[in-house]
């Protein structure tokens, strides 16, 4: 598929409004685009950090987990609580995976699946931490490697 971008800046709109026209002579994945512009957002998670507050953009959020009872995100930089539940995360991004009922990753920063014998996953993720997939989603998890396997 060729894609050809034209961009035409246009003054009477207003700043945070954008025009897009798609021409195309078949439907090949053009509803999986256009689903995909739609859900554009630069999408940003609120976490605190001592008694400073900081915004963290969710491509670099590589999980969110649940200790206790609090929640918190990782990054590359560190790990911050935050104020949001886990099910309410789960939606909000596409990138995001429920492994567990304490554990949502972002498939971005995946490394790698480690399958045990004992029928267990283990993923590996790109700051060097492992996360066990839970024996409730190991369908899920298995249906989206397969999705994705050459």
């Amino acid at each position: 598929m060729n894609i050809n971008i034209r961009k035409k800046k246009n003054e009477e709109l207003n700043t945070d409004e954008i025009n897009i026209s798609i021409e195309y002579s078949t439907s090949t994945n053009i509803d999986k685009i256009v689903e995909h512009i739609k859900n554009y957002d630069d999408q940003k998670v609120l976490v605190r950090q001592n008694n400073e507050y900081l915004q963290i953009d969710f491509q670099d959020i590589i999980a969110f987990y649940s200790d206790k009872k609090d929640i918190y995100c990782r990054t590359q930089s560190g790990e911050y609580k935050i104020k949001n539940s886990l099910s309410r995360l789960e939606n909000q991004a596409n990138d995001f995976v429920r492994i567990s009922k304490s554990c949502i990753i972002n498939i971005k920063h995946l490394d790698s699946f480690d399958m045990g014998e004992t029928g267990s996953i283990v993923v590996k993720l790109d700051d060097g931490t492992e996360e066990i997939v839970s024996r409730r989603k190991v369908k899920e998890i298995l249906r989206y490697i397969k999705e994705r396997s050459i």
